[in-house]
């Protein structure tokens, strides 16, 4: 499948109907199939039974309260300020940090959403090399005038290759200048980074307290909506000094509801993340086997780069005529995609081993 063609026909999973068809689904950002989960589904209904899809007052309902108490303990913080997609979390997050920072340095590949809320702070701003904390060690040298404070701003899960930000390396940048901030859009890491689930902090052990996060529900917690997870000073921060969570809504009350129980799920069944990453293993195996060179990472999140005498476009036809649903990326098709065309390929706990492996036995036929 390209990007935003073909009717989805059945609910995110590993195997989905699309226009018809059923083939296996390699696309999106539903790591652990929660999308589609019965319990999931079951309690977005629920909710929307009780108050309907939206509240249309300022008032939580139930489901609010249950989905903030929940992340409350498995993010392992104060509060969570939700807001209405992560796209917005980067802009609420710039937004209340405002006193704290002069100079934002912010990662040439960044997403959207972080580079909209850069341009929208007012601040002066500086791109450094896609996951270079050498240069930005060097541009923090030269842009930053005595007294500023300097404010990073990085993915930590890139969406389209999967690439980790070396947090440790930026912070260690930084370390030179007292007043300091790191923020990270996490949103294709909490939930599926760290042995806990809170994301590119916990997976490279950094205290929380050196660094901002903020997040979404839209990816691994099956729902939608926007987080942005802290102490109570931080939620305090946003509320004077951010109008997103007072002027635009609240994520519904189904979406509430339905990431409180996939939140719930992951909680309870911490072995889900440890298939992820298994999964995610045995199909960068595979892919090694064929010649492409792949990193060891956690990440579900496999990105193939196009190299000499190889057409991916046409390897995605192939594929998708196997009943293989990947997505084929244009060059700099995406905030982080490489100059070449590339293949996509998101991995879920859901997916079978056969699965994974047909993968692999396609690509091998098709290139």
């Amino acid at each position: 499948m390209n990007r935003r063609t073909g009717v989805l026909e059945s609910p995110v999973g590993p195997r989905v109907r699309i226009d018809g068809r059923e083939v296996d689904y390699f696309c999106g950002t539903s790591y652990f199939g929660l999308h589609g989960h019965p319990e999931v589904i079951e309690a977005a209904c629920a909710a929307a039974r009780e108050v309907g899809l939206g509240a249309a007052t300022s008032l939580a309902t139930r489901a609010h309260v249950e989905l903030n108490a929940r992340l409350r303990q498995f993010l392992n913080v104060e509060t969570v300020t939700l807001v209405p997609s992560g796209y917005l979390a980067p802009l609420v997050l710039l937004q209340s940090l405002a006193a704290d920072y002069d100079v934002i340095f912010v990662d040439r590949a960044a997403h959207y959403g972080e580079l909209d809320a850069v341009r929208a702070s007012g601040k002066r701003s500086v791109s450094f090399e896609h996951l270079d904390a050498n240069d930005l060690a060097q541009r923090l040298a030269s842009h930053l005038r005595p007294g500023d404070r300097p404010l990073v701003l990085t993915d930590g899960v890139f969406p389209s290759t999967g690439a980790i930000a070396p947090l440790a390396d930026y912070i260690a940048a930084l370390s030179r200048y007292p007043d300091n901030t790191l923020c990270i859009d996490d949103a294709h890491g909490v939930g599926v980074l760290g042995a806990s689930g809170r994301g590119t902090l916990e997976h490279w052990g950094v205290d929380c307290r050196d660094a901002y996060a903020c997040g979404t529900l839209s990816k691994a917690f099956g729902a939608a909506g926007g987080i942005v997870p802290g102490t109570q000073s931080l939620a305090e921060k946003i509320r004077v000094l951010s109008k997103v969570p007072i002027g635009a809504s609240a994520p519904s009350a189904p979406a509430a509801a339905a990431a409180s129980a996939a939140v719930r799920l992951l909680a309870a069944h911490p072995e889900m993340r440890r298939t992820l990453w298994d999964n995610a293993a045995r199909l960068r195996a595979g892919l090694r086997e064929l010649g492409f060179d792949l990193a060891a990472s956690p990440v579900p999140i496999v990105s193939l780069v196009g190299r000499a005498g190889l057409d991916l476009h046409r390897s995605h036809a192939r594929l998708a005529a196997d009943g293989i649903a990947v997505l084929y990326v244009p060059p700099r098709g995406y905030s982080d995609a490489p100059d070449v065309e590339s293949l996509r390929i998101a991995v879920f706990s859901t997916h079978s081993h056969d699965q994974l492996d047909r993968v692999v036995d396609a690509l091998r036929r098709a290139i």
